[in-house]
């Protein structure tokens, strides 16, 4: 059904396999790196995911830190309220944005460009607004601290951040690995179709409704878990993570890495978190500077950070 070949998984796992080894030495750099790189996982499938949205199915969407809220808050009350195993609770986390990805992604399936992007950006200001009125569940614009750190594993506590720094690494590869091999699939190249011209993939037979709901459904759903993580490991959040401004931070990270390449958005995260730490004594500037590379790189470099990484390679080469 999915149309992978053994050899297509292979090729793919070996890039995987290098990136472990590279990333595996990170936290002798000290808690400073650890904690960044942390960072920069997470929002790195939260932007690969949304590329499998704007990148290959051409749906842009503006509220996507919505889901990565959702998934966080989520998590967060069903461990506090509940007694929920965080392990549990961000798997469930991801479900319940994958829920609310359904919510926005069946009445949008006929809006096409800004329609969608509006529809979308409705959405996420939706979320933010319950985050802050429903104060007897979530702390309103206080948020909640406090939150439950990861259950120990035997020896293992997961409040260093060296420990959870592994769990971070294993998710972020696990997940964009998955994200690859979908992108490689029956499924990817569907997705890509309607990208390019949605009339002609609906003409050759292809149920373009069910794929936008699917491309929704695999986008969000690992969006929540990267909330789910998040939430765990800084132990607060607020409804300032469901904003439009986290939803642009996203959208940079995709569209300077490179749309419709997934390695891109990983890039991206890479690129736009550590200029937020460079930069931190003008954060009050940031989204006018993002604004900027979003338009360099639209006329300049359309392909992104990728983009210049392929050339580079391919000059090298020659």
């Amino acid at each position: 059904m999915l149309g992978i070949t053994k050899d297509v998984v292979t090729e793919i796992s070996k890039y995987y396999l290098i990136a472990l080894i590279l990333l595996i030495p990170v936290p002798l750099a000290g808690d400073y790196i650890t904690h960044v790189t942390i960072l920069v996982m997470l929002y790195a499938v939260t932007a690969a995911s949304l590329d499998i949205l704007v990148g290959y199915t051409g749906r842009l969407s503006l509220g996507h830190a919505a889901f990565f809220a959702v998934g966080a808050y989520t998590s967060t009350l069903l461990a506090m309220n509940w007694g929920v195993s965080p392990w549990i609770g961000i798997f469930i986390g991801g479900l319940m944005a994958s829920v609310f990805g359904l919510i926005l992604g069946v009445p949008s399936l006929k809006l096409r460009g800004p329609y969608l992007a509006i529809s979308s950006l409705g959405f996420g200001v939706i979320v933010w607004l319950m985050l802050i009125n429903l104060d007897w569940l979530t702390r309103g614009p206080l948020g909640i601290p406090g939150i439950p750190p990861l259950p120990r594993i035997g020896p293992i506590d997961f409040r260093s951040k060296v420990a959870f720094y592994y769990v971070a690494l294993a998710f972020t590869l696990i997940s964009i690995f998955l994200l690859h091999l979908l992108t490689k699939s029956r499924i990817g190249k569907i997705l890509m179709s309607i990208r390019e011209d949605e009339d002609a993939a609906l003409s050759v037979g292809v149920d373009v409704p069910l794929f936008k709901v699917y491309a929704f459904l695999i986008a969000t759903f690992f969006a929540g878990i990267s909330g789910g993580l998040y939430a765990h490991y800084l132990r607060y959040i607020s409804p300032e993570i469901s904003t439009l401004g986290e939803s642009i931070y996203i959208l940079s990270m995709t569209i300077i890495g490179g749309f419709g390449t997934l390695i891109g958005p990983v890039m991206g995260a890479a690129v736009l978190s550590l200029l937020q730490e460079l930069l931190r004594s003008y954060l009050e500037y940031r989204y006018l500077i993002y604004g900027m590379l979003i338009i360099l790189v639209m006329k300049f470099f359309p392909s992104g950070i990728y983009g210049i990484v392929q050339f580079i390679l391919r000059k090298v080469r020659e």
